[in-house]
């Protein structure tokens, strides 16, 4: 679970496979969205496809999407998680 500073929250056990997949798919989504002017600019051809073009418009309400998901599956595990505060 994310959280170094001196309060936490983590799951007590293993973690759910739904937030595993979701934390996955959020980290690979930010990537994609952080490298496409990056690639629109050096890798892609001048006419792009119309899926990458979809992505490029819909890449921002996907990571809400995702981060909201994030937030159901804490949600639903929710006496799994356990608040901790760190010395």
């Amino acid at each position: 679970m994310p959280g170094f500073g001196r309060h936490c929250f983590e799951f007590v056990g293993k973690e759910p496979l739904a937030f595993l997949v979701v934390a996955t798919l959020l980290f690979v989504n930010t990537f994609l969205l952080l490298l496409l002017p990056l690639a629109g600019k050096y890798l892609l051809p001048k006419h792009i496809p119309s899926t990458v073009q979809w992505y490029e418009d819909n890449s921002v309400a996907i990571q809400f999407v995702l981060l909201a998901l994030l937030a159901a599956v804490l949600i639903i595990f929710r006496k799994r998680v356990h608040y901790s505060v760190r010395k």
